[in-house]
């Protein structure tokens, strides 16, 4: 997708909504966006290739018992995972298997003792990750409902919850965890065959790197002191795997090498005021065709970052709240951001 040249992309259809949306997902045919907001218990849908509500299914699905904070789509067309809301009693930790034609859950999967915090679905196959603040990862298959078919464990010496997710072969999936007191993160590689026998690679990307990456990047020796104990709150390979896109909790987010987890780029939310005191999350994500970067910002633009050099492109505007949602359409030149609507791009 290019950011570079005019007129550049354009608002396209809108969903509105009446909270904040907490997660979005991409269909892998880019052909539907699947849009969960927390708040008011709601799974909305949006047809990419017409711009509006699906013909084929339910456009707006009700989740009041089970609640809803995490979707992610699957290779099914018509069905979703998804994490219940965090106000939903002994429930909270479950994660849910979906028919989005005819609003049916098909599967539960329960055996987190904390709420689940991310999913992540294999691209080659029915298997899929979910991290949680009770400290593991597990591994699950779609069809064989009940226990996980495997569990990961943060190493002794970490705090915090892990984030998981798979690289774009499906082979590989990799695992982060902060460091106790705040000084740095661990990135371990899996191999997704063989994942028992534990990481094939060990990374640690320490406080110390990752300050020197911000301040060669044009913080102030403060701000990057404080940005660089941020909270990790998601991870993401890019298409070939040799970066890894991190974005933390304190308005900043980093590429990290794939191989040697070195920081390579920064990318700062634009907030309007100090960066080191801002308090909200980044929401980012690659592009397909790993140039870009985009990023989320508190006053409602979109920042469109070249992915190598850290150069703004552009900024996107048409947004009136915090950005709190982006993904990139894995089959077309279209991104989707969200504050309490939903933009297609």
């Amino acid at each position: 997708m290019d950011f570079t040249s005019e007129p550049g992309p354009k608002m396209g259809y809108v969903l509105r909504g009446r909270t904040p949306a907490t997660s979005i997902s991409y269909h892998e045919t880019g052909s539907h966006l699947f849009v969960a907001s927390e708040n008011d218990s709601v799974l909305r849908i949006v047809d990419c290739l017409n711009g509006g509500p699906p013909s084929d299914r339910p456009p707006m699905i009700k989740l009041q018992r089970e609640g809803i904070r995490n979707v992610q789509s699957t290779h099914h067309g018509h069905c979703v995972l998804f994490s219940a809301g965090s106000q939903r009693g002994s429930k909270t930790n479950a994660v849910y298997y979906l028919s989005a034609h005819d609003n049916k859950i098909l599967r539960e999967f329960s055996g987190h003792t904390g709420v689940v915090t991310g999913i992540s679905m294999s691209p080659v196959d029915d298997t899929f990750l979910t991290s949680s603040a009770d400290g593991t990862v597990r591994l699950w298959d779609i069809g064989k409902s009940g226990n996980n078919i495997g569990q990961m464990t943060s190493p002794q010496n970490v705090e915090g919850s892990p984030f998981a997710a798979f690289d774009s072969t499906g082979l590989v999936f990799g695992i982060s965890a902060a460091m106790n007191g705040g000084e740095g993160n661990h990135v371990h590689l899996y191999d997704a065959r063989n994942f028992s026998v534990g990481p094939f690679s060990e990374m640690k990307v320490t406080r110390q790197d990752i300050e020197a990456i911000l301040r060669r990047d044009g913080c102030t020796p403060e701000s990057a002191y404080s940005l660089s104990r941020s909270e990790w709150i998601s991870m993401e390979f890019n298409k070939s795997g040799k970066q890894i896109l991190i974005g933390t909790k304190s308005g900043v987010a980093m590429t990290i090498d794939g191989y040697d987890g070195g920081p390579l780029r920064s990318f700062m939310l634009d907030s309007g005021h100090d960066r080191a005191s801002s308090s909200q999350p980044m929401a980012t994500c690659f592009t397909p065709d790993e140039r870009s970067v985009i990023c989320g910002n508190e006053n409602g633009t979109i920042s469109c970052f070249d992915a190598n050099s850290g150069i703004l492109n552009r900024k996107l505007k048409g947004h009136v709240d915090r950005i709190g949602c982006v993904a990139a359409n894995p089959k077309y030149a279209q991104i989707a951001t969200s504050c309490t609507n939903t933009a297609l791009w």
